[in-house]
Order: structure tokens, then C-alpha cells, then sequence
């Protein structure tokens, strides 16, 4: 344990920094470091002693961060915005967005959240707070706060999947953000 910590209080701001300056958004570089510090402490049995560990792990994150660019590569709208968006709703268009219909059905698998996930889910994505703010707020831990999100993107995922037209593409950006 107090190995880890040593190694966690090294590499986590250097592999933060390196995340974000080429993120740009200090959650997701959290998160992927969160994640990567998480990887490490799971794997600690199967590492080899012998491994030099700092070029690992930045391996490790700029992978992860090649991974990210590369969903946030779609172009996608917000559910307001798209619904503003003449072209999206036209009746000419083909996969013709009911607004309304779309907004309601994700507002009704947000109701069917327990309410500590829903608060966790709400608090990340409407108000744009990080884990880690989240975590200090309802004094959970960080881990707890990113499974609650991680179910509750599960869940709006199994529950809206006929939603896969456009529609998904902004509720995607939902998600993501």
C-alpha cells in the first residue's frame, strides 16, 4: 500500500499534465489517470519487478489519450441544440427527431436511477462538475463515484438503444461530455 502510494503521489500529476495538454478538459484527463492508477493498483501481482515503470505508464496514458480523441472525433450536437437545429427536424429529413419524445425518454431511465446515482449522474452531467468534486461534495469515495457513473451510462445505453438513429449521436454527446 504504501508503495502504491509513493508511486501514486510520483506519476499522477505528470501523467494528469500530460493528458490534459492534449485534452483540454481537466475531468477526462482526471478520469484517465484515475483509471490508469486504478489499472496499476489491480495489476500490482502481475507486474513484472523488473519493468521500468515511468515509460509504461505514459505509454499507457497516451494511449489512453489516442483512444479518447478518437470518440470525441464524432461530431455531435446537444439534445437543446439539435432541437433548435432546422435541419435536424425538418420533415424532409429522414431520421426526423421528436424532440420532445427523445428528451422525455431519457428523463424517464434518469427517474429510474436509485437517487444516489441519479444525484452522482446529474451532478457529472448537467452540471459539469468533476469526480473528484463529486466525491469531495457527497463524500463518497473517487471509485465510487465513477461506478455510479459508469452504471448509470450502462443503463441509458441498454434502455434507449432504439434510439440509434441521430438520436443517439446527441445523446452520445451526453455521455461524453
Amino acid at each position: 500500500m504504501k508503495a502504491f502510494e509513493v508511486l501514486f503521489d510520483r506519476y499522477s500529476g505528470r501523467l494528469y499534465h500530460y493528458a490534459f495538454k492534449y485534452l483540454q478538459d481537466k475531468g477526462i484527463a482526471e478520469e484517465l489517470m484515475m483509471d490508469l492508477m486504478l489499472w496499476l493498483w489491480e495489476k500490482r501481482q502481475q507486474l513484472d519487478a523488473d519493468v521500468q515503470l515511468s515509460p509504461y505508464l505514459f505509454r499507457a496514458i497516451k494511449n489512453a489519450v489516442i483512444k479518447t480523441l478518437r470518440k470525441k472525433s464524432l461530431t455531435v450536437l446537444p439534445i437543446e441544440q439539435a432541437c433548435d437545429d432546422e435541419t435536424l427536424v425538418t420533415p424532409a429529413t429522414d431520421n426526423r427527431i421528436d424532440c420532445q419524445e427523445l428528451n422525455q425518454a431519457y428523463l424517464d431511465k434518469l427517474d429510474e436511477l436509485s437517487p444516489q446515482r441519479q444525484r452522482v449522474f446529474k451532478m457529472s452531467r448537467h452540471e459539469q462538475l468533476s469526480h473528484a468534486e463529486i466525491a469531495k461534495e457527497l463524500n463518497l469515495s473517487l471509485f465510487t463515484v465513477k461506478n455510479h457513473i459508469k452504471a448509470s451510462l450502462s443503463h441509458f445505453r441498454e434502455h434507449l438503444k432504439d434510439y440509434t438513429d441521430v438520436t443517439m449521436a446527441v445523446l452520445i454527446y451526453w455521455w461524453t461530455r
